[in-house]
């Protein structure tokens, strides 16, 4: 049958620290759906599938649950799949961090005592629950397994281990997000093989922004573990598989065509061949629809594009749920879509 509904709710499924939901939409968040405390447990996961069992029969009905209301992710299909098998699951569960992004949601402002504890908050065992999905026959072959969190690369090795043996046992594509301040050897094993990426977001080129997003010293760091990470895609060219680095557009901090420059000249001196571009979401969600601020963000934009875009050593492509709308901004000068997702 065809039916309007949310994509994410049909195909998603996101694991945080205490919440299991199906993206993570802050219009969620405020209406106290699916945001009950989670902590692990099979029951837990039994009603909230439920719960989602009930919304997508609401929306069979033609009905939008309240929760939809107000949401910047949000937007309706058609769907004519009746099995609703989940293609994209979000490992989160582990919210520790080194890094204090001044972007991210744990690390807002300087409140260094929301941060510890952000990092010593319990860890329930997400491996019995992966294995239920998996028995339930809830899982599309060749799904999405994205490992964030948090910091992957700062997982217990054997959980990193467990969780990449799981994705590849069902067939998944693997997407690692790090902020490449530590190297792996679980992630360097998984980029050997095929359908593997790992995500690092750098939004810098030059120390003193590097430092200033980031708000630890470790530039030089980082960069080497790019480079190692991007050699051993190289070298083995497995099927898919590949390093991206993310420039996360901060209007007020790294907007400038100078910081784009150092970037992108980095980028060349570690023969990173693939660049994601974003604009911070808080902002995005405060000035979306207010087009007077749109001109210095679109100038950046339109900046990267006009060096990378025909660029045949360098693919770029933007990133995130506000891909489309951020396509607005260079559509009229280049095709949709480069490397895809």
């Amino acid at each position: 049958m065809k039916f309007k509904c949310c994509d994410f709710l049909l195909h998603q499924i996101a694991f945080y620290n205490d919440k299991v939901r199906p993206c993570c939409s802050f219009s969620i968040e405020r209406n106290n759906l699916f945001s009950e405390r989670y902590e692990g447990d099979l029951e837990g996961i039994r009603k909230y599938l439920s719960i989602r069992e009930a919304y997508i029969e609401l929306f069979k009905k033609g009905e939008k649950p309240p929760c939809y209301d107000g949401c910047t992710l949000y937007s309706e299909i058609i769907s004519e799949n009746d099995s609703f098998k989940l293609n994209n699951l979000v490992i989160s569960n582990r919210a520790y961090c080194s890094f204090s992004c001044i972007y991210c949601e744990p690390s807002t402002g300087d409140d260094k005592k929301r941060k510890e504890i952000i990092n010593s908050k319990k860890v329930y065992d997400i491996k019995p629950i992966l294995l239920e999905l998996r028995n339930e026959n809830l899982i599309e072959k060749g799904c999405r397994f994205l490992i964030c969190g948090g910091e992957c690369s700062e997982y217990p090795k054997s959980e990193l281990a467990w969780l990449l043996y799981y994705a590849l046992s069902n067939d998944c594509s693997i997407l690692m997000l790090s902020s490449g301040v530590n190297y792996s050897k679980e992630i360097e094993s998984v980029l050997k093989i095929k359908n593997s990426v790992l995500k690092i977001s750098v939004d810098s080129g030059t120390r003193a922004v590097f430092n200033k997003i980031k708000r630890v010293e470790k530039y030089d760091r980082v960069w080497k573990n790019i480079k190692k990470y991007i050699n051993v895609t190289s070298k083995y060219k497995a099927n898919y598989t590949r390093v991206e680095l993310k420039y996360i557009i901060i209007p007020g901090i790294n907007d400038t065509i100078s910081e784009v420059d150092a970037f992108i000249k980095k980028c060349r001196q570690v023969k990173c061949r693939y660049v994601r571009i974003d604009v911070e979401h808080s902002w995005i969600s405060e000035n979306k629809y207010n087009v007077k601020l749109h001109d210095s963000v679109s100038e950046i934009i339109n900046y990267f594009f006009d060096k990378l875009y025909n660029d045949t050593d360098i693919k770029i492509d933007f990133e995130g749920v506000e891909k489309d709308w951020l396509w607005d901004f260079v559509k009229n000068k280049y095709q949709i879509g480069q490397i895809g997702d």
